[in-house]
This record gives structure tokens, sequence and C-alpha cells, in this order.
């Protein structure tokens, strides 16, 4: 019997487990990788060998490079790529890639068009396919056309999930507008990537379609319903039924397929309107989709059939169990969180579906009976998580009322201020709030003989990477270049005993203390010495200029103090 090989990427991914899963179970000898050693597919039993790699929206050319070195390394039969993370760095350098292993990607060609939700929403357009209203808007002036109050609430959607600037990845969320400034703002900031998509709002449950395409042939094909979706606007899901195939979008399909050509795994979105008994195509995703779990246990091995596919092997449609429910527990434990307070979603139903996990028909993503350890990792996250939620609010009262004693009595950090070094500023990626705030200490100290040394740092950033380019335009109103700004780690900073210390919110500063008890003295609220402003600075990463002028003007405020006390002290011992 020939050994084969696969290597399965995105192990951090409950889908790249059921790959793993599946292809071990199927006599493959499974290599598993992902970008951390606490990746849930590690912990499988079918996992044969664990590899870590660069993180492709941080580090796109080290990933690649990685890939490259690996697959000249092993003998592998198959690559399969999980997620858009990784599979758009792998389309620029296929070709060079596949003469060292085939990859599980369609056709460039078909797959670049349904990574654009704006030429999917086209090519859906030009077959017939039922759409939400929708707009695909290029420039500002283009968004007049959807400004009628009577439009609202819109969903609003970045051309691409993952779009990359500079070799930096960034991901897109889906929107929604419910007024004119919501729309604009939004547009402002997703159009630095590419278009915008732009749709009215249509009622009704998800559906999904998870298809096998054999060269624009439709060779499986399993239909679910969303039962929880998050956020609950609309989202992922976090809980799903397999449900008896319509023919209707199984006709819908099979003509997306042949138009694109399609060769592989894809999932097709739709909404059904339980009222008029109609379905809204929403968007089609190239890849295996987040209810995979669900298809593997309903009696679709989609992995097993894609590895069969790639090998050319004969493939019979399969049949399925419909009335089979999966769940994503943790998810599902923030979609309960999120349902309990809202006005739309019954007690009685969110017991009732909390409760159902005991029955026959239920199952977990993480769990299975020969292969419990991922199930026992997810746990052990879940109860992390909580724990850290218990030790944010335990700790949080302390923290507030020592943010409250430092704004009320300024004098400690004014007579620091006198001696300090060094000024450390600090926020989550350093390409923004950080940014600007050191920029801004640096650009108005300028003048000052003895000015300390001004440095800014992020507590989860990637490392070199440019400031954000919102930023960035916002900056030049206030006078301000951060083209050279590149983030660094806070971990990579040695801190000093003179060092000052700036965070821009309560939560920075509890994490800080932990993490630095000795310099806990040293941390300061960057809104100390302006009592009339917030306590906290609001991150406007992902949000639009709008915000990011407003947290760069509360910004200026806050450390115009700070400059005019050192600019007053100049007789500083240098």
């Amino acid at each position: 019997m020939t050994l084969r090989q696969v290597l399965v990427l995105d192990a951090d991914q409950l889908s790249a487990l059921s790959v793993v899963r599946s292809l071990g179970r199927s006599g493959w000898t499974v290599f598993s990788a992902g970008i951390s050693h606490r990746a849930v597919a590690f912990r499988s039993r079918y996992a044969d060998r664990c590899l870590c790699y660069p993180d492709p929206l941080c580090q796109r050319e080290a990933f690649l490079e990685w890939l490259q070195q690996v697959l000249s390394e092993h003998s592998f039969d198959l690559v399969v790529p999980i997620t858009d993370s990784t599979i758009g760095p792998i389309l620029r350098v296929r070709e060079t890639l596949e003469t060292l292993a085939p990859i599980a990607i369609p056709p460039n060609d078909a797959m670049e068009k349904v990574l654009s939700k704006c030429h999917m929403h086209r090519l859906a357009t030009s077959i017939g396919l039922r759409q939400p209203q929708s707009w695909i808007i290029q420039d500002r002036a283009e968004l007049q056309q959807i400004s009628t109050p009577h439009n609202f609430p819109l969903v609003i959607k970045a051309e691409y999930s993952r779009a990359w600037l500079e070799g930096f990845g960034q991901q897109f969320e889906t929107r929604y507008a419910d007024n004119w400034q919501a729309l604009e703002q939004n547009w402002a900031r997703y159009s630095l990537y590419g278009q915008v998509l732009v749709q009215s709002v249509v009622r009704g449950h998800g559906v999904g379609l998870g298809i096998l395409a054999r060269h624009g042939q439709l060779v499986d094909c399993f239909q679910y319903r969303r039962l929880h979706e998050l956020p609950l606007t609309g989202g992922g899901s976090a809980y799903r039924v397999s449900e008896d195939l319509d023919r209707d979008l199984e006709r819908q399909a099979k003509q997306l397929i042949e138009n694109l050509g399609w060769h592989g795994v894809i999932m097709m979105e739709f909404k059904y309107d339980p009222e008029q008994k109609i379905y809204w195509f929403i968007e089609a995703n190239g890849r295996f989709w987040g209810a995979l779990p669900l298809a593997l246990v309903a009696g679709v091995d989609f992995p097993a059939r894609l590895a069969a596919l790639y090998r050319n092997e004969t493939i019979h449609p399969s049949t399925y169990v419909a009335g089979i429910r999966c769940r994503n527990l943790e998810r599902d434990i923030d979609w309960i969180r999120a349902a309990w307070s809202h006005p739309q979603h019954r007690m009685t139903q969110i017991l009732a579906d909390t409760l159902r996990i005991a029955f026959p028909r239920e199952h977990l993503d993480s769990f299975a009976v020969r292969d419990p350890r991922p199930l026992v990792a997810e746990l052990r996250r879940i109860g992390c998580r909580l724990l850290s939620a218990c030790r944010r609010r335990l700790g949080g009262s302390a923290i507030k009322a020592r943010i409250n004693n430092l704004r009320m009595h300024p004098e400690q950090l004014t007579k620091q201020l006198h001696h300090t070094k060094r000024i450390v500023v600090v926020c989550s990626g350093n390409i923004m709030r950080s940014a600007f705030a050191a920029g801004y200490l640096r650009h108005k100290l300028s003048c000052v003989q003895y000015r300390p040394d001004i440095v800014s740092v992020g507590l989860d950033t990637q490392a070199g990477r440019p400031a954000d380019p919102l930023a960035r335009e916002v900056a030049l109103e206030f006078g301000l270049s951060l083209e050279r700004h590149r983030a660094r780690s806070m971990d990579t900073l040695p801190l000093g005993a003179d060092d000052i210390i700036f965070v821009m919110d309560h939560e920075q500063m509890a994490t800080l203390t932990r993490r630095y008890p000795a310099q806990a003295s040293q941390l300061y609220p960057v809104t100390c010495l302006a009592p009339k402003l917030p306590k906290d600075i609001t991150d406007p990463n992902g949000e639009g200029p709008l915000l990011c002028k407003q947290v760069f003007s509360q910004l200026a405020e806050a450390l115009s103090p700070v400059v005019e006390a050192l600019s007053s002290h100049t007789h500083r011992a240098p």
C-alpha cells in the first residue's frame, strides 16, 4: 500500500480538525500546521506531525518561504488550505508550489472570482439568482444613490474578507449601518482595500449548501440551516441542523458551479424567508466552511471525497441524514450570552436549545468518541476565558479607583515627568493610538533641549506593521506624518525604573499591572492630566475616519498638559 501524506493548514480552525480526522481515518499520514502550538487540530490523535508557521496576516512572505521549504523537505500528495488567510497568499505563488505538491484550491481564475464578493454579486445577477438590493460602491459620490432613509438598515461588506496592504493582512467583518453617517464611515474604512458591496437587509434564517464539484459539474451537495448565528444580526453559525436538499437550491448551485467551472469544495450561503417562501443568495466561500463537522456526522465526508477528487477517483453522490444537529461549543456559549438579553430571543427557546445538548442527535464540533482530546482542549480554553473575565471583573474596580485617584491628584505624574528619561505609550496594535500619541509628543517637544526619549509599543501587535492607512491620512490633518512608523511589541522593550508608561484604557492598565508588577507605579492613563476627557480612549481600529479624528483630537488634548509640563521644566539634568 502506497503511503499517502497530506498537509492540512489552519490547524486552529475546527473545520481543519474535521479534515485531519477524516483523512486520518482514511489512512492518510496527516501533517497538521497552524500559527500556534495550541491549535485545536494538534490535539487530535490523527495529527501525525504538528508544525507551526508564521502568521500569513502578519508575515506573508515568511509564511510562503516556510511553506515552500516544508514542501521541499517532504513528499506530500496533497496540501489542504482551510481559510482565506492561507489561500490568498498561496494564490500568488501557486505555480511554484505546485511543482512540489498538488494544492486543493480550484483554478486561480475561479478562486479569485469567488474571493471577490463584488464579482460574485455580478455573477449571481447575470444568471438570475434572487439577491438583496445591492450597490457596488467605488467612490464617495456613488454613495448618494443609496442615501435615502427608506433604504436603511444596510449591510456593508468589504470586497474581500482578507486583504493585504504593504505585506500585512487585514480581516474584514460584515457591518450594519442604520444611518447615512454609519454608511459613509464604514465605506471610508473598507474602500481603502477595494470596492465595497452594500446590500439591503433581508429577513429569514441562514441556509448553507456545502458542495463538491468536478470541473464545473456538481458531485455532492449538503444542506443545513443555521439555528444560532453570531453575531445575532447574522454571521457564522454556532449551532445548525442538517436538512433535506431543496431542489430549487440545488438548481441554483449547479448554475453557479457550471459558470465558474468550479473544481473542489465550496459553500454557498442563502437566506430563506419563510413568509414569502423564497431564497436570497448572499455569498459563496470557495473553501471548507465552519459547519463542516455537521456534514461529517450527518454522512457526507467532504474531506475524504475532496482527496479522492484530486486523486482522480470515481465519486458517487452521498446520502445523508436530515435532523442531525451540531454546535460549536465556544461560539454557542457566546451566542447564549448575547441572546439572553436580546428582546427577540425567548428565554424558553434559549433554554430548550441549551438542554438539547444531551440528546442523541446532538453533536459537538470538537468531539469524537475515538478522539476526545480536542474537546478537552476546547473546555480548557473556555475555562481560561471565564477565569480571565472573572479576574477582570474583580480587579476592574481597583484599577478604575486607581485611575480616578491619579486623575484627581495629577501632581504625582507632573513630578515624575520632571525626572523621566523615557515615555512609553502603549495601545493594542501600535498602528493607531500609540503611534499618533508618540508622534504628537515628538513633534511638540522637538524644540525642548532635554526632552525624554519617546517610544510607542503594542500589547498585541504585528511587529513591523506600518501605521494604519486611515491613521496616516487623519494624522496629516494634525500636521503629523506616520509614514515611517513601524509597530513594535511591548514584549521586546526592556522597561526602566524611570520610565513613564501611558496606557489608553483601564483594561490595558490592568493587563500591564499583572505583567509588570514592578512597574505598576509608573503606569498612568494617557488622560491623567485632562480630567474633562473620558477615562478611556476608544480604539478606532476598524472604524471610519470620523472616530479616528475624534480619538486623535482627544489624544492631542490629553497630551497637551504633558507637553506643557515638559516644556516648562527645561533645566532637567540630561
